[in-house]
């Protein structure tokens, strides 16, 4: 089965959906089948990309029976990743949604796309309500998106709260695969002031190395619809997101293996 991922946030606003859609496209580049799910009712994923040329079909007609999952499934002209919105939901829509959620039936429809993909990544909606606790029980990893802003700090800890309360009772097998400071103005003392509180709330190994800077051309390439990589000059642009994905790559390596970064000087005992 592949890896469900989940790429969340607690406030909004912070480029969730930007980390997802080029993380996901990174991944997919590098030969790794990946299916981009857009568990946001606001259509994140369709809004930046050009999915909705292709079908308006999404996730809850596969649920509701309106259509099969090869039909909603649209698979880019690359090849490269394939993408499943979430559909054009009404404001009735969006409750049946929860609703699907809450009782299981959108967790079961994600889990037997994870039987043919590698990677299975979740756009998800920010906060805590019941979308976000509901596939925080079906998925294996989660990425946090974080950016300095005061706020975050306020509203990190009923987040964390959630995750463990989730794989305390509901999902042993989540965990917080790591946290990716987004939007990063480098020339802000402000901001990097409250990267150095916010890295007092986590250990250190579980952030990313790999910082996303703030930048427009990311905006450019939204107003496109496309990923970073396929803007003029993208492959520059594109190499946080690449990082991103080698970093990923190599985390579940070191899962795998067992290796940590102990010192070796110490020995076994």
């Amino acid at each position: 089965m592949g890896n469900i991922l989940m790429i969340a946030s607690q406030k909004g606003g912070v480029g969730k959906t930007t980390v997802a859609f080029n993380m996901a496209y990174s991944l997919g580049k590098m030969g790794n089948s990946v299916l981009l799910v857009d568990g946001d009712p606001q259509g994140g994923v369709a809004n930046a990309s050009n999915l909705k040329d292709r079908t308006a079909l999404g996730i809850l007609d596969i649920i509701t029976g309106k259509c099969t999952p090869e039909e909603a499934v649209q698979t880019t002209r690359d090849g490269s990743m394939s993408v499943l919105g979430v559909g054009e939901l009404s404001t009735s829509d969006i409750f049946l949604l929860e609703d699907k959620a809450r009782n299981g039936e959108l967790g079961a429809i994600i889990k037997e796309f994870a039987g043919k993909y590698q990677y299975v990544i979740i756009d998800t909606p920010a906060g805590v309500g019941t979308l976000v606790s509901s596939l925080m029980q079906i998925s294996n990893d989660l990425i946090l998106v974080i950016n300095c802003k005061t706020f975050s700090l306020r509203s990190l800890p009923i987040f964390l709260r959630t995750i463990k309360e989730i794989k305390d009772n509901h999902n042993d097998d989540l965990d917080l695969n790591g946290v990716i400071i987004n939007m990063f103005r480098s020339e802000s003392e402000y901001e990097k002031n409250i990267l150095e509180q916010i890295k007092k709330v986590f250990p250190r190994e579980v952030f990313y190395n790999t910082i996303i800077p703030n930048s427009d051309y990311f905006e450019k390439a939204s107003m496109y619809s496309v990923p970073v990589s396929m803007m003029p000059q993208g492959n520059i642009a594109s190499k946080p997101f690449i990082e991103l994905a080698l970093e990923l790559k190599e985390r579940e390596t070191k899962n795998i293996t067992g290796e940590t970064d102990e010192d070796p000087s110490m020995g076994l005992f």
